[in-house]
């Protein structure tokens, strides 16, 4: 427990985004001028410019994951319709129950339907009333949790797929080598929370969570009911309702959860999917400074009093944070993955220079992107600041008890 963690590559390379950003301003000129019929088109093109190719005749049909979101626009009004799930032999009582639940939170701005037993995600709206911004998170909410649930249901009420996910396999080889390497990591994870624990250092320990955490995500970026177990996990460990302690325990309780997660089960949920509306943001790099401007200060004051653990632990923190809600282009993610590569295994006092390296070059070189239209990292960097200062706030208050 005297070294650094160990450092595995990603299984495939990483996302960069497909937005194009200068289409937002574009859109929002568009609704502004009242040429209403152009906005979603432009919306579209922001997001990527292949998906006009998927469009026929009014309407376009996109897949995401495990569904396909079906958007058609008439003279006056949008209809945006995403198949759900089949529930004719589900457990219908606690499942009714769940999307009763889901229609109040988290959905905000789209409903859910049943037709029959087919349940399906909607919205509706006159065409002069598509603001940008609404079009824009009502595409994503549908995406990210009609995606996200369906697993859910199916794996704990026994409903099913409305259509077949389309989906690319990973090779038998890659999966057996990929699950030996998540055991890895968890195993890792697991001696390094118990060490932590063991010596009272609640902070690290929390660290670990964290780090181990998203570290799986990194390495496998698994699809399925896998992912949603690591994302409640990792949702766990900020709970503001939880007691520091309690989230420590109920952490570790999780990784021992995916730990005994089958080779066959985490084979199903090993795939390549298309994507419409990414669930992760688009990295800039001058929000990720903005978001990483206090721990960069910490870092480099824990190095010079010589607490390079901490420091290391902090530092990988914020690295395995930023992928886990961004997709970072490669000027980016180049210098984090090598610092991390390079400090693999190392001791402390040696590893945790090589990572401030990786940050500094992200915080402190001259190279300004210009920025165009809806800053959606914005809302990126709310949620990792929240995040950040939710950390430090249980750090502060657990030296203090």
């Amino acid at each position: 427990m005297n070294k650094n963690n160990t450092y595995l590559p990603p299984i495939h390379p990483k996302k960069a985004s497909t937005r194009q950003d200068e289409k937002w301003d574009e859109a929002v000129n568009l609704f502004n001028s009242k040429q209403y019929d152009n906005v979603l088109p432009t919306i579209l093109d922001y997001v990527s410019s292949h998906l006009q190719n998927k469009k026929a005749g009014n309407t376009y049909e996109i897949a995401h994951g495990s569904v396909v979101v079906t958007i058609t626009q008439t003279g006056e009004a949008l209809h945006v319709k995403c198949p759900f799930l089949n529930i004719a032999n589900a457990k219908k009582v606690p499942l009714m129950r769940r999307l009763a639940e889901l229609r109040m939170h988290p959905l905000n701005l789209t409903n859910v339907s049943l037709e029959n037993d087919l349940v399906y995600f909607s919205f509706s709206c006159a065409l002069n009333l598509c603001e940008p911004y609404k079009i824009y998170s009502v595409l994503r909410e549908i995406c990210y949790y009609a995606d996200s649930y369906d697993d859910e249901f199916i794996e704990k009420f026994d409903a099913s797929h409305l259509q077949e996910p389309k989906i690319t396999p990973f090779s038998d080889g890659l999966k057996a080598e990929a699950y030996a390497n998540f055991q890895k990591i968890l195993d890792e994870g697991l001696q390094r929370f118990d060490h932590y624990m063991s010596i009272r250092h609640g902070n690290n320990a929390w660290y670990t969570l964290n780090i181990t955490l998203k570290r799986l995500e990194f390495y496998a970026e698994p699809q399925g009911y896998l992912r949603t177990i690591i994302e409640e996990a990792v949702d766990g460990i900020f709970d503001r309702d939880m007691a520091f302690h309690d989230k420590l325990l109920q952490g570790k309780a999780n990784l021992e959860k995916l730990k005994n997660y089958t080779e066959d089960k985490f084979a199903e949920d090993l795939y390549l999917v298309e994507t419409f509306i990414p669930h992760k943001y688009s990295g800039k790099k001058e929000n990720i400074r903005e978001n990483w401007e206090d721990s960069y200060a910490d870092a480099q004051d824990m190095i010079a009093n010589s607490n390079f653990e901490d420091a290391a632990n902090l530092i990988q923190s914020c690295f395995y944070g930023l992928f886990y809600y961004n997709l970072v282009d490669e000027s980016i993610s180049k210098p984090i993955t090598d610092a991390l590569a390079q400090a693999n295994g190392l001791d402390w006092n040696q590893s945790a220079p090589i990572l401030l390296g990786g940050m500094q070059a992200i915080m402190e070189d001259d190279f300004m992107n210009n920025d165009f239209g809806m800053d959606l990292s914005k809302i990126m960097g709310e949620q990792m600041q929240q995040s950040m200062a939710m950390m430090q706030k249980m750090m502060a208050n657990f030296k203090t008890n």
